[in-house]
């Protein structure tokens, strides 16, 4: 009897061990769909835009309202979804909304009231896009404790990093096989739609069985959230800070990177081609790598100095890229990749350590929503009217956000010190 007795514990010891990485596997397989589809859509506008002659004015209005909807959506809803613990609904719901809304893009692409559908498409999948990024960090930060939070979050900003990289270019290789781009649009739509129910049967398990999510903040910390944990659950002058870094890091940067197809194909001849598409694959490619080593990095060390050092890194690598020609610019593109694309455990984690597990959501979507996604509607808006209608002004334009992300770091010198004792810092 005592002998059966000790068999169950094992197993249920098993059994808790076996499934403790179901998270992790849910959430980068959302991560891998989220990013992937997301960065589909500046391709698809510049596609559109090249196939019927799309004025700057509609492709500024449809970067702008697919960055603004995303914007805006998840902060509206983050208090709710932490609330009723409903990481893990929303987090799916989200992707299938993106999903839908890129299918609704094939019909623009089809030259059917091309304007109407693309802001529609816009706003669809931009709303979409809003609830991945804060609900699944949260159900990361929730799950995951102690020193090596920064890894996990890397292997799962690592698998976004993936689905960015290869997207662009399967875009094209299916609508080579599919005979047709919006064909090969609506594939993508409806393997997003997929993928996000084979995602929920793996997290649905996970909240049933763990509870982790649908605990007490203060329980999951070990500790009462009111007695001295040095955190409070409401959002403090860490997370404020941290999104406006996060708005001017990403307004610069992203102004540039969704300029980047229109850059390549009427400033540097690539077209709207498959070698657009490689292109596109070789600068998301390097955050692949750059999340995992920076997931490491920031394990052990000040995370402030990791956000500094990657956001001039990131400029001077950019700069290096519009100055330069043939190989040695490929080289700097994918370059700027790996350090420009490694910011996602470095901002998470730094909210798991200004904010108590359970309660991040409205935190996570503060700072990667309206700060991070702010950033990428305001971007794309500053580049169209430095280039004024002109596609030949894109060069000078990147130039100009390339200072303001140089003189962003400044804001990162006022960030309190993270409660976590760290490493190697070199602030405060």
């Amino acid at each position: 009897m005592g002998l059966s007795g000790e068999s169950g514990v094992m197993r249920s010891e098993g059994s808790l061990k076996s499934r403790s990485y179901l998270p992790l596997v849910a959430t980068s397989i959302g991560h891998f769909t989220n990013d992937g589809t997301l960065f589909l859509v500046p391709v698809i506008i510049d596609l559109v835009a090249s196939l019927y002659g799309t004025g700057t004015l509609v492709v500024t209005t449809s970067l702008v309202l697919f960055y603004l909807s995303t914007a805006i959506s998840a902060n509206l809803l983050g208090p709710i979804i932490d609330r009723r613990r409903l990481q893990a609904v929303t987090m799916v719901f989200g992707i299938i909304i993106l999903s839908s809304g890129l299918i609704m893009y094939s019909v623009a692409v089809r030259g059917v009231m091309v304007p109407v559908f693309m802001i529609l498409s816009s706003v669809t999948a931009g709303v979409g896009a809003s609830f991945y990024h804060p609900t699944g960090s949260s159900i990361l930060q929730s799950y995951y404790r102690g020193g090596k939070l920064g890894r996990y979050l890397g292997i799962n900003g690592s698998a976004g990093s993936l689905g960015r990289a290869i997207y662009p270019s399967l875009l094209f290789l299916v609508g080579v096989l599919l005979v047709s781009n919006s064909s090969s649009i609506i594939f993508f739509g409806l393997l997003g739609i997929f993928l996000s129910v084979f995602m929920f049967l793996g997290i649905r398990k996970y909240e049933d069985g763990d509870g982790s999510i649908s605990s007490d903040p203060g329980k999951v910390l070990g500790k009462s959230s009111e007695t001295g944990t040095g955190r409070s659950p409401t959002v403090g002058r860490g997370v404020i800070l941290l999104a406006v870094v996060s708005l001017f890091r990403t307004m610069t940067f992203f102004g540039i990177v969704s300029w980047i197809p229109e850059y390549l194909t009427f400033s540097r001849g690539v077209g709207t081609s498959i070698l657009l598409g490689y292109t596109m694959t070789l600068m998301f490619s390097g955050g692949i790598v750059g999340q995992l080593v920076i997931g490491r990095f920031v394990e052990n060390h000040d995370k402030r100095s990791a956000l500094v050092a990657t956001t001039l890194i990131s400029a001077g690598l950019m700069f290096l890229y519009l100055i330069s020609s043939s190989w040695l610019s490929l080289v700097m593109l994918g370059l700027f990749g790996f350090f420009n694309f490694s910011a996602f455990p470095i901002f998470m984690s730094m909210i798991s350590d200004y904010v108590p597990r359970g309660s991040t959501t409205s935190s996570n979507a503060l700072v990667w929503n309206l700060g991070g996604t702010g950033g990428q509607a305001i971007g794309p808006l500053v580049v169209a009217l430095l280039i004024g209608g002109e596609y030949n002004g894109l060069s000078f334009a990147f130039e100009v956000l390339l200072l303001l992300a140089v003189l962003s770091v400044v804001i990162v010198l006022v960030l309190p010190k993270p409660p976590r004792t760290s490493r190697a810092q070199i602030f405060g």
